[in-house]
């Protein structure tokens, strides 16, 4: 994975891809995360030039030294900025739960810095302004019933959840995250989207249910579609070859051209 400074890295790089995949991460996620998608990634897209990134947010991974950023479309901005300075290419835009948010942001954003968006993913996450979603303040709770939601979720290894000296380190920057999620969703006005949408939603999710997936079409003009996985709310390392197959049937195929990839 390349190691350069700034919001996009590189997992699985191509001379002259096609298609760009951007993973855009969880709250507090890494760009480290989505480099369980790399080996998979060949079989699902045979034969097309398609560049794999995922997203390093301000204040996460060798970005902890780093403030991170309060609200969603500054995170956006920086990401939007760093992919005008890469080869040219068709952009998937995939983003799980608060990744999810800040694809929207980049999705509006890219027209205006000439990057075509083929389709935007939004993974285990409620819609901006979808009324049904429940109102939460979960950045403000205490550090420890905050860090124990978090645990419970199954977002962070069970290795390090006891670790008081990490959780202290990583702690501010996730809440910064569950801030700026929760204020983006809670926004009344609809986020204005002109790209294709798909939402992958989980069965056995306890933050977002299946339902919710539904409104995620109101915020486009272009067409939305809808696929109910196995799993829970980290679903997307569990099985990435299927899901990731998946994705690969709703690209258009002009979008995969290009040459070999490679790592």
């Amino acid at each position: 994975m390349s190691l350069r400074r700034g919001s996009v890295r590189t997992v699985t790089s191509a001379s002259c891809p096609g298609l760009r995949l951007l993973a855009l991460p969880h709250s507090g996620g890494r760009a480290e995360s989505f480099a369980c998608w790399r080996a998979p990634l060949p079989a699902a897209f045979p034969g097309a030039a398609v560049e794999l990134c995922a997203a390093q947010y301000p204040g996460h991974g060798d970005r902890l030294a780093e403030p991170p950023r309060e609200e969603v479309g500054a995170i956006a901005e920086e990401i939007v900025a760093d992919l005008t300075r890469l080869p040219p290419a068709d952009l998937l835009l995939f983003g799980h739960s608060f990744g999810s948010a800040v694809a929207c942001e980049v999705a509006r954003r890219c027209p205006g810095a000439g990057i075509d968006v083929v389709l935007l993913v939004a993974s285990s996450a409620w819609a901006p302004g979808d009324p049904a979603r429940p109102p939460r303040d979960e950045h403000l709770l205490p550090d420890e019933e905050l860090w124990e939601r978090l645990v419970a979720l199954g977002g962070i290894d069970s290795g390090i959840a006891a670790e008081a000296e990490i959780r202290d380190l990583v702690l501010p920057a996730m809440r910064a995250d569950i801030g700026a999620h929760e204020r983006y969703l809670g926004s009344p006005d609809p986020v204005p989207l002109t790209c294709d949408v798909h939402v992958c939603m989980a069965r056995g999710d306890p933050l977002v249910p299946v339902l919710a997936g539904r409104h995620w079409s109101r915020l486009t003009t272009g067409n939305a579609s809808v696929d109910i996985r196995s799993g829970a709310h980290f679903h997307v390392f569990d099985d990435p070859a299927s899901l990731l197959a998946d994705l690969a049937r709703r690209v258009p195929a002009h979008a995969k051209g290009g040459c070999t990839a490679h790592e």
